[in-house]
């Protein structure tokens, strides 16, 4: 687990580098190796050159052994300790050699470049054939001359790479504090918020690396801030229709307390009774539309019947169009009245339309309830024999507590506003019409393509 992205960062990049460096200096080892050993290699061309050059005056070995010496100096490529010559007549006879030459004869060498072991001692040995004075010259190079300078090259790599190393951890330091700067300022901002500033953060500065989570923040405040919204204006709602509600019961209950006949306590109960029903179905409402946010998708989506549902809920509150005589009436469903949704949200829907088209129905009308095609959309309809909603009002009574005038059918006020949350979280459209025979209303919810099955 990452406690600290400055730690880690710093530490990665450390690591890294040193990595890269340790990779680097094998690599300038063995690149070292390749690059000297040409070089030294054309150095035995030119030191057996000169010899063959020396070779021609007929100079003693001593002699001979001082100018190389000399020679070696001047070009400080080599020193006598790591170095011997010999030079061969034809006819096998050693003419000259270095005064540290080994005792193993080499004559037969055979003539370029060859590696050779003496004594435990690995050499590099150029061997030619002077021509002009036939003779045989044999230079040698021990190899630790070559590891010594690769293993210099190495050494001065390390040693730029240690003294380098903490400019490198200062640096990379900098790097990731400026880099972690616009994570520290969001940081900043939220930590410096009052608990109730759910406003966005300001992302259009931010790095793109970090922009996404800026952004999800931002949704995060706006889904918190909505729920703050709903829950406040839930806890407004409550108090604003329940503060008549209990008053009432109040009144009916002083009134049931004076009573003095049975008749009269028995008309104040009933109203009392009428209050709590009243009372419950308000908060019952009001919890259903505090849980559908527009800002929370639907959960538990799967393939709903909508046929089926409506049986249902049909036959849960049919009841309560026997007490008016109201005539209900489900038309046969297409051949799919399927959709993808939420099963109880729906239910709600269809409960709460046709509940309401029982309520505004006088006795003795009657209420249809259809599920057709209508080209590629799928039309839930209610149509009632009611009073209708005047034009100018359609819009409007979808509006939390809003109530036609005149209304005397019981209610709250909330139904039609929790069946649009409902609609718009299905990316359902409603729209109302007056039936074709001019009386009452025709309740339309047209459900997408999208949704249908």
């Amino acid at each position: 687990m990452i406690r600290s992205i400055r730690y880690f960062l710093l530490v990665s990049l450390l690591a890294s580098i040193t990595i890269a460096a340790a990779i680097s200096a094998v690599g300038d080892y063995f690149l070292s190796e390749q690059l000297v050993q040409p070089s030294l290699d054309r150095q035995l061309v030119k030191i057996s050159a000169f010899i063959a050059l020396l070779s021609q005056s007929n100079k003693t070995d001593e002699a001979t052994h001082n100018k190389i010496t000399e020679y070696l100096k001047k070009n400080q490529s080599t020193s006598l300790e790591n170095f011997f010559f010999q030079v061969w007549s034809k006819d096998g006879k050693l003419l000259l050699h270095s005064l540290k030459s080994p005792p193993t004869s080499i004559e037969n060498i055979p003539l370029g470049f060859s590696d050779l072991e003496i004594e435990n001692d690995d050499w590099r040995i150029y061997a030619t054939y002077d021509a002009s004075n036939e003779v045989k010259i044999i230079v040698a190079e021990m190899y630790n001359l070559r590891r010594e300078l690769a293993d210099d090259v190495a050494r001065n790599n390390a040693y730029i790479l240690l003294a380098t190393y903490p400019v490198f951890g200062i640096l990379v330091w900098i790097i990731i504090s400026l880099a972690l700067r616009s994570v520290t300022r969001v940081s900043n901002e939220i930590s410096s918020r009052a608990s109730t500033y759910l406003e966005p953060v300001e992302a259009q500065s931010a790095p793109i690396e970090i922009k996404p989570l800026v952004t999800e923040l931002n949704r995060l405040f706006l889904r918190l801030k909505l729920a703050f919204e709903r829950n406040k204006r839930f806890s407004a709602d409550a108090a604003h229709e329940l503060r008549t509600p209990l008053a009432a019961l109040k009144t009916h209950a002083q009134v049931a307390l004076k009573a003095t006949n049975e008749q009269d306590r028995a008309v104040a109960l009933e109203k009392m009774i009428q209050g709590v029903d009243r009372s419950s179905h308000v908060v019952a409402q009001l919890l259903t539309l505090s849980r559908l946010g527009e800002e929370e998708p639907l959960s538990d989506i799967k393939t709903v019947d909508l046929h089926k549902v409506a049986t249902e809920i049909i036959a849960s509150i049919a009841p309560l169009a026997l007490e008016k005589n109201i005539e209900i009436e489900l038309s046969s469903p297409p051949n799919n009245a399927k959709i993808l949704g939420n099963e109880i949200a729906l239910g709600i829907l269809i409960r709460n339309v046709v509940d309401n088209a029982i309520r505004y129905t006088p006795t003795h009308g009657e209420v249809k309830v259809a599920i057709l095609k209508q080209g590629t959309r799928l039309i839930l309809r209610v149509i009632d024999s009611g009073p209708g909603i005047p034009v100018e009002l359609q819009e409007r009574v979808f509006e939390r507590f809003f109530r036609v005038l005149g209304t005397t059918a019981p209610g709250s006020g909330l139904g039609l506003a929790i069946v649009m949350q409902i609609a718009k979280l299905h990316h359902a459209e409603i729209s109302l019409h007056t039936p074709p025979n001019g009386v009452g209303l025709q309740f339309d919810i047209a459900f997408p393509s999208t949704t249908i099955c």
